[in-house]
């Protein structure tokens, strides 16, 4: 078997080569002439002359490397094991034998190739040996015309046969050829995902799957997690073709040997990736395209989805429409039955119905995933359709950019826009970095990303807040710091709340003073009524000395509310006009100075102060001379030490 735990010291693979075609054309036969391998490995098939499980084997190509070869079936009841073989394939082989020509798994696997973007293809007119050259002709007739509409319409069409290998040689070249060109390899960028297509056990190894990797690469001694059990393991072994490997690239066909886990635990249709980077879903958003074959779709229609080497039963319903139209693309939701599956946009898809069709069996269509992690919208909502038609550009730019639109004002966290986009956050770091110079979004924190137009309206909302309590309260220098960012939406997270005030003040538009904020052209206003009392508090300190009234006394003799004292004071102090000192006294400023150089007088005989001097030193009661000792040790003037206070040195 290809993906065997032995030891060959070839060449690592160049690329995947998958086979298609109606059963018995004559596929098995061809690899089996192109390699020496016959990769009907079950007896069944062997006593049958049928493919029913999926191939391997290599095939080299000489100046080109090794081929990657897995060989499908081609009956019809078993083309969910054709779309499993078709996954991570960089070029197809088509198969069809002169003698019978373009047959229905013929058509249904054109189309599962077409549907999953394929556009490298070789066609090999098996049997040609039987044929004449007319009856050649037509067979190649035949599939050109087949393919005109395809991504495999400039397929090379080749007559070969197995039997006398004529034509082989032609065959290899034609293969090497499409090997050669640039961007032939399957794999896209992201993180690691390797679609099991195989599982077995070997002994003095344990469990071993095969499969094409996608994305990044893997290597010894990772931590994987198999899907969709979210069960844990260890790559213990790596092999490619018999070669071991400390690393397998994306792209190439593999032979993982897991520990930790058991065979019995393990199936196709499994994904194994790398641990904690993604996460499954039950939910995508796609654009489908209905193959003209297939019947309309009116509403919701059970479907069978076909996604990697994995099947599901689904539930697919438009968007923005009422019905899938034969032959159109459109835009669907897709529920996924049963366990979920590991997707991310960019994956391919094939949906079949349970019931034949004309020509292409029960292959209904396929399509593209958009987003794997789809907002909670009405499929009628026109804003959905807006997105998903952006996000068919396929860049990642406009993944990114829609995705934190979305997020509105609680902005989107890189590393979940990895889990969703399957990439790693180093990857988006580029792409997010555009998108801030461009002022498209900005960062906040050391993962948030919020948009522009959430930003502009979270800046207005501060704005607003501000100017509200400036009118409301004018006498006020600014508003507390907390107090403002506490007008904010309830999901705005702090660090967001803080870079958007950050934002207005970079733009001169506030000022952050201490813990307050303030429009920066905003002045204190006093209006006739206020200063007056301002002016009486000032008076009735100097009048009080060292023995003003307290807090509920000073108020009522006012005839002012308690906050609006404190209002009053609290602007007297910012203006220093008064001294707060704690257990709210007030004291005129010229008192306080004269307590100060009487203490400091003191000082320059003695080294410490006790309470008792302190009293008779300043004159006063035991009710405003703790509080004053209080605030010269606020002032840095004296410290306590013990029972006596000392001079601060400086």
């Amino acid at each position: 078997m290809a993906e065997s735990l032995d030891t060959r010291s070839d060449g690592g693979p160049v690329g995947v080569l998958g086979t298609a075609g109606h059963i018995d054309h004559g596929k098995t036969a061809l690899i089996k002439a192109l390699t020496g391998v016959d990769t009907d490995r079950l007896p069944e098939e062997q006593d049958r002359g049928i493919t029913i499980e999926l191939g391997f084997t290599v095939l080299d190509l000489h100046g080109v490397g090794a081929l990657s070869v897995v060989d499908v079936p081609g009956h019809e009841g078993l083309v969910r094991t054709m779309v499993a073989g078709a996954t991570g394939i960089d070029l197809v082989l088509l198969v069809v034998a002169a003698d019978e020509g373009v047959m229905p798994q013929t058509r249904e696997h054109v189309a599962i190739c077409d549907l999953l973007g394929i556009h490298r293809a070789v066609v090999a007119l098996t049997k040609s040996d039987l044929v004449d050259a007319e009856m050649l002709e037509l067979a190649a007739e035949e599939v050109q015309e087949l393919l005109a509409h395809t991504t495999m319409r400039e397929a090379p069409i080749l007559p070969v046969s197995a039997k006398t290998q004529q034509g082989l040689d032609v065959l290899r070249q034609a293969l090497a050829s499409e090997v050669a060109r640039p961007n032939a390899r399957a794999s896209h960028p992201g993180l690691p995902r390797l679609s099991v297509d195989r599982v077995f056990t070997m002994r003095g190894f344990g469990a071993v799957v095969t499969g094409t990797l996608d994305g990044d690469p893997l290597r010894n001694g990772d931590q994987v997690e198999i899907w969709p059990d979210k069960r844990m393991a260890k790559i213990r072994g790596l092999q490619s073709h018999g070669e071991s490997k400390t690393e397998i690239s994306g792209g190439a066909r593999c032979a993982i040997n897991l520990q930790g886990i058991e065979v019995s635990e393990l199936a196709r249709g499994d994904v194994v990736t790398r641990r904690d980077t993604l996460t499954p879903t039950s939910t995508v958003d796609a654009v489908v395209r209905w193959l003209p074959t297939a019947p309309p779709s009116d509403g919701i229609t059970s479907v069978e989805f076909l996604s990697g080497t994995a099947e599901r039963r689904a539930r697919l319903a438009p968007i923005g429409v009422s019905k899938q139209v034969p032959g159109e693309k459109g835009l669907a939701r897709i529920h996924i039955d049963g366990e979920p599956l590991v997707l991310v946009p960019g994956d391919r898809f094939i949906i079949r119905g349970f019931a034949r069709t004309a020509k292409a069996g029960a292959t209904l269509g396929g399509g593209l995933i958009l987003d794997a992690a789809p907002p909670l919208r009405r499929r009628s909502d026109p804003k959905l359709v807006e997105e998903l038609e952006r996000l068919q550009d396929g860049t990642l730019h406009t993944a990114l950019r829609e995705r934190v639109a979305r997020a509105g004002f609680s902005g989107q966290d890189d590393r979940v826009l990895a889990r969703e986009l399957g990439r790693r956050v180093a990857d988006l770091e580029s792409a997010l970095e555009s998108l801030t110079k461009e002022g498209a979004l900005i960062r906040a924190g050391r993962h948030l990303c919020l948009d522009c137009s959430a930003r502009s309206k979270l800046e207005a909302l501060l704005e607003q807040a501000l100017d509200a309590f400036h009118i409301q309260e004018p006498m006020r220098p600014g508003m507390q710091r907390a107090a403002l960012l506490g007008t904010l939406p309830a999901n705005v997270p702090s660090e967001i709340a803080d870079t958007i005030l950050k934002s207005i003040a970079a733009k001169e538009q506030v000022q952050i003073v201490d813990d307050h904020v303030r429009r920066a052209n905003h002045r204190p206003l006093i209006d006739e009524e206020t200063q007056l009392l301002l002016n009486q508090i000032i008076e009735d300190a100097r009048q009080a000395g060292l023995e003003p009234a307290n807090f509920r006394e000073w108020s009522e003799s006012l005839g002012v509310t308690g906050d609006r004292f404190r209002d009053l004071v609290a602007h007297l102090e910012r203006q220093k006009q008064l001294v707060r000192a704690p257990g709210d006294l007030w004291f005129d400023p010229e008192v306080v100075d004269s307590v100060r150089s009487a203490v400091v007088a003191h000082f320059e005989d003695n080294e410490t102060l006790d309470t008792p001097t302190y009293k008779s030193l300043i004159g006063t009661t035991r009710r405003t001379a703790m509080p004053l000792m209080e605030l010269l040790d606020d002032l840095h003037i004296t410290r306590r030490r013990g029972d006596v206070r000392i001079l601060m040195k400086g």
